[in-house]
């Protein structure tokens, strides 16, 4: 003799898996990612992957230009903190994460440092991408309106703020090895003047 469910739990097992994974794309945070990523990938936004740990400053702008061709890179020369020359490119999805835009910032043509732009509502998931790409972060250091973290790469130094605040902006910063020196070295000749 064959067991047959009753017609009620057939109904609720029916609704279960219609609605099942609908209830989980938009009230889960990994489910909104997924649907942001998936939506974000049908408009034709572009998609990258970047692996923070091996970025150095031996990098040029052409050979990133050869590792993303279908980035669309804005390039202009203007001096600043972070280089003599900086493009910036728009972006959908970073390492699976919603995401804005990336800025690469060079120095003597080579890069120096990079800052991507992404969603504030995927602040949590870039830095649980960051605690398993980089392990832990070193202690917190104070910064002007909060702390940062930070996690020291072979190359360089991957820094982002612990929690967003008011109209804090969502931004990943990756600093080459040798911006970090000249940095210290700056403010430690400003600090004995």
């Amino acid at each position: 003799m064959i067991y047959q469910l009753p017609p009620l739990y057939k109904k609720l097992l029916i609704l279960c898996m219609v609605f099942g994974p609908i209830i989980w794309l938009m009230f889960t945070e990994d489910g909104q990612r997924r649907t942001d990523t998936m939506v974000l990938w049908l408009f034709g936004e572009e998609e990258i992957s970047m692996d923070l740990a091996a970025l150095s400053n031996e990098y040029t702008e052409q050979e990133l230009d050869e590792v993303y061709p279908q980035l669309k890179w804005r390039c202009q020369n203007h001096e600043d903190t972070y280089g003599d020359r900086h493009c910036v490119a728009r972006i959908g999805i970073f390492n699976g994460i919603p995401a804005r835009y990336l800025t690469a910032f060079y120095r003597d043509g080579r890069l120096s440092a990079m800052k991507l732009h992404y969603r504030a509502h995927n602040h949590g998931q870039m830095q649980s991408l960051l605690l398993s790409l980089l392990g832990e972060p070193k202690q917190p250091a104070t910064a002007e309106s909060g702390q940062v973290l930070q996690w020291r790469t072979h190359f360089g130094l991957v820094l982002m703020k612990k929690a967003l605040q008011g109209n804090d902006e969502p931004a990943l910063f990756w600093l080459s090895s040798g911006l970090v020196s000249a940095t210290v070295a700056t403010a430690a000749e400003n600090a004995t003047k």
